[in-house]
């Protein structure tokens, strides 16, 4: 059972380790308060906008300080919402199993310490390639770990509309890395984050309504309801993928982003319609699996068909 602090929040008391829980286990922990799956994503997109900058030719440093950088910043900052949100984590079924509220990691501070060095040093080895990379990852880490997680998030129902940013200013940077000024086809690159990121989280949260509800979290269905929400992640969804195309007319891309990017936006769109049609938390997760192999395809789109152009010049 969990225990009731002053300000009767349950929280996951702190466990000793397992008694078959050895060095492996820790890491796994420690490795899971970066939330690498999202971290690859950020750090993904940004090689992607940095290959297209670069016509499909950077120079290997650049990207490898690109990948390095962004994961440390990008992993700072997550694990700084680990250790914000750890009292509402351990209320939340999608979050309870997470590292700090099962005691997992049982020094919070130290994750605390640990988010400030890992985006220090991951802006720091950015200015290795230029100010603007830095900058862009300083400004991404901020707008997650600070704007949204620890001012928005529990204030009002913009947060994870203004949070996006976060994931835009990633795709930015990688442009950055190769020109710093920033033309059309970066802010569209940037704009499809932008548009994606709700449309993600909303879902989600439309799926897991009752969490946000217990912990008072202001999420778009809490605020205005299934079918409302339902409507303006469609909107989203749609804005996304013209971005996306318009994107693809601008920077010349060939039939094979196209192919990607519309046919993902497609069953992307089609998903949106059926939470539409039957707004409730199956619809919903299904949507937000979706979600991520939609970008994840377009950015691909992007990557392979560059690649491709590289290699006819």
């Amino acid at each position: 059972m969990g225990q009731r602090t002053q300000a009767g929040i349950l929280v996951a008391p702190a466990v000793a380790a397992a008694p078959g829980e050895g060095l492996v286990d820790q890491l796994g922990a420690w490795v899971a308060l970066v939330k690498p799956r999202i971290v690859v994503l950020v750090v993904f997109t940004a090689v992607v906008s940095c290959y297209l900058a670069a016509n499909g030719s950077p120079r290997a440093n650049v990207v490898l300080v690109l990948i390095a950088s962004g994961a440390l910043s990008a992993g700072g900052a997550a694990a700084f919402n680990h250790y914000y949100d750890r009292d509402i984590d351990a209320r939340m079924r999608r979050t309870l199993g997470r590292p700090l509220p099962t005691g997992r990691v049982r020094q919070p501070q130290l994750v605390l310490v640990g988010s400030a060095l890992l985006i220090l040093f991951g802006v720091l080895l950015a200015t290795t390639v230029n100010l603007e990379l830095a900058g862009f990852e300083l400004v991404g880490a901020f707008v997650y770990a600070i704007i949204y997680t620890l001012w928005l998030k529990r204030r009002t129902v913009l947060n994870i509309v203004i949070g996006g940013l976060a994931g835009s200013a990633a795709v930015l940077g990688g442009w950055a890395a190769i020109d710093p000024r920033l033309g059309v086809a970066p802010l569209l690159l940037s704009g499809v984050v932008f548009l994606w990121t709700p449309a993600h989280f909303w879902s989600l949260a439309l799926a897991r309504q009752s969490d946000y509800d217990g912990v008072r979290v202001p999420m778009l269905p809490s605020i205005v309801g299934a079918r409302s929400t339902s409507w303006w992640v469609l909107i989203h969804i749609l804005a996304a993928v013209a971005v996306s195309l318009w994107l693809g007319a601008v920077a010349a891309r060939g039939p094979l982003f196209f192919v990607l990017a519309g046919g993902a936006g497609l069953v992307f769109g089609a998903g949106g319609l059926a939470m539409l049609r039957q707004p409730d938390e199956k619809t919903g997760y299904h949507l937000f699996k979706l979600s991520g192999p939609y970008l994840g395809l377009v950015f691909l789109g992007l990557f392979l068909d560059t690649l491709i152009g590289a290699l006819w010049l």
